[in-house]
């Protein structure tokens, strides 16, 4: 190991309680541990203990840690460019283009590359304010989450959920104000806690007409766009219906409004690359993060070939937006994903653990709701099915140091357990989490 990294990585106790203190942590902590390395889907901790991770780490590490072949790409590229300017042109950033429209939804055919997620929500807003004249407005579903920059943050639940941790500190106040000002949340469809008892269906209508009144009546002039992830995450991994997405379609071309999808989530998560393909929805935007580069910081938008897009006006230019080091990490991340049928493996392995997941809830009916797509799982959990009243915080947080003693590492969303390891997990890894977890359920419901 180079000897700086050898330094850096190998601190004394004292030294990690002093450099500490430099560091503003801006995450709530959720039972994090002093990480050492990680190799597969496996983190290992400073004591030695290795941890299974179903968190993917964010969900961006989607083929694991210390793939080879990832980092061979990522040294090669290294040794020449790294950051390169807007203003050239390079063939590695056009093969990279090339391959995501290969993959990409049918006529999405353009995109522009940012340095993270809220940064492409940001641009795809920039495009939908472009192609809808006058508009200023946009709508987004409660419970969405869709990044923390000034922009991004307008449309994510957060911002409306401040006000609860504002007690703590009354500055969150101040900010949440600042922050919603340009984004109009509609309740969302929540099949398992819905006061709507009607067919999946009339449940698809009674929400989406819920979209199609708020742009009606509560946007002041016209809505640039309503912005929506297919699964959320952050707001309890729920999963939309195929017929409400595509209800929303329908409601944005009546309005006159774009339809953009976060991806963030989602991109390889199910059997596509892209939920708008697993759904049967072509949106006008499509954001996309997170697992795009293998690992390693990569985000961007894809747009409708209908749709204006950036011109050379400045309108979106980031120093680090042209990442080259990325550029390579993500195009051959596609190349694996490709060529090892990883999505195949979402499918198969994503429906062991569900099956895996319906025989535990016989045992433990404080599962009360299994839900999601591929890799991408929620497990509610309840006092009882009945009720449907959530398991504590406290309760959860048993469960979730229950799980870590056993040598699984999950996030929470509330009363949700998320899923989500990188798509590289085998159905022995699985089974094996499965047991861990089933393990943790037992301690901590059965003690």
């Amino acid at each position: 190991m180079d000897k700086t990294l050898e330094r850096a990585w190998n601190l004394t106790p004292a030294q990690r309680e002093e450099y500490a203190k430099y560091l503003m942590p801006a995450y709530r902590k959720q039972g994090g541990f002093p990480l050492k390395g990680a190799k597969g889907i496996y983190l290992e901790a400073q004591d030695g203990r290795r941890y299974m991770d179903f968190t993917s780490e964010m969900f961006a590490c989607i083929l694991g840690f210390g793939n080879e072949e990832i980092a061979e790409v990522i040294y090669e590229q290294a040794k020449g460019l790294t950051i390169v300017a807007p203003l050239h042109q390079t063939d590695l950033r056009y093969s990279l283009c090339h391959k995501i429209a290969q993959i990409a939804p049918e006529n999405m055919d353009r995109m522009s590359f940012t340095v993270g997620g809220g940064p492409a929500i940001e641009s795809a807003m920039k495009i939908a304010l472009k192609n809808v004249p006058g508009s200023r407005n946009f709508v987004s579903l409660q419970g969405g989450y869709h990044g923390t920059t000034f922009g991004a943050a307008n449309a994510t639940f957060l911002t409306s959920r401040l006000h609860e941790w504002g007690e703590a500190n009354p500055e969150l106040f101040h900010f949440a104000g600042v922050l919603s000002n340009n984004c109009i949340r509609v309740p969302r469809p929540y099949p398992y806690r819905s006061p709507f008892s009607g067919s999946e269906e009339e449940m698809a209508e009674y929400y989406a007409n819920m979209v199609r009144d708020t742009i009606l009546n509560g946007v002041p002039g016209p809505t640039a766009g309503v912005i929506v992830e297919p699964v959320q995450s952050a707001g309890g991994q729920i999963e939309f219906s195929k017929l409400y997405l595509q209800k929303l379609r329908k409601i944005c071309d009546e309005m006159g409004t774009l339809l953009i999808f976060d991806e963030f989530q989602t991109y390889c998560r199910t059997n596509r690359f892209f939920a708008a393909q697993y759904y049967d929805v072509e949106p006008d935007i499509i954001t996309f993060a997170k697992g795009l580069g293998g690992g390693i910081p990569a985000a961007g938008i894809l747009i409708h070939k209908r749709l204006r897009g950036f011109e050379n006006l400045m309108e979106d230019m980031q120093t680090f937006q042209n990442n080259h080091i990325a550029y390579a990490a993500a195009l051959k991340t596609i190349e694996i994903i490709e060529r090892d049928h990883l999505l195949e493996n979402v499918e198969t392995v994503g429906a062991a653990i569900k099956d895996r997941l319906k025989i535990m809830q016989e045992r433990y009916p404080e599962i009360g709701d299994i839900r999601g797509p591929g890799l991408a799982i929620g497990v509610e959990m309840v006092k009882n099915p009945e009720s449907k009243e959530p398991l504590s915080n406290e309760t959860m947080q048993e469960l979730f140091q229950a799980a870590i003693k056993q040598g699984l590492f999950y996030q929470l969303a509330e009363n949700v357990i998320k899923l989500k390891p990188p798509i590289v997990i085998t159905l022995e890894e699985a089974n094996t989490a499965m047991d861990m977890l089933e393990a943790s359920f037992e301690a901590v419901l059965r003690k």
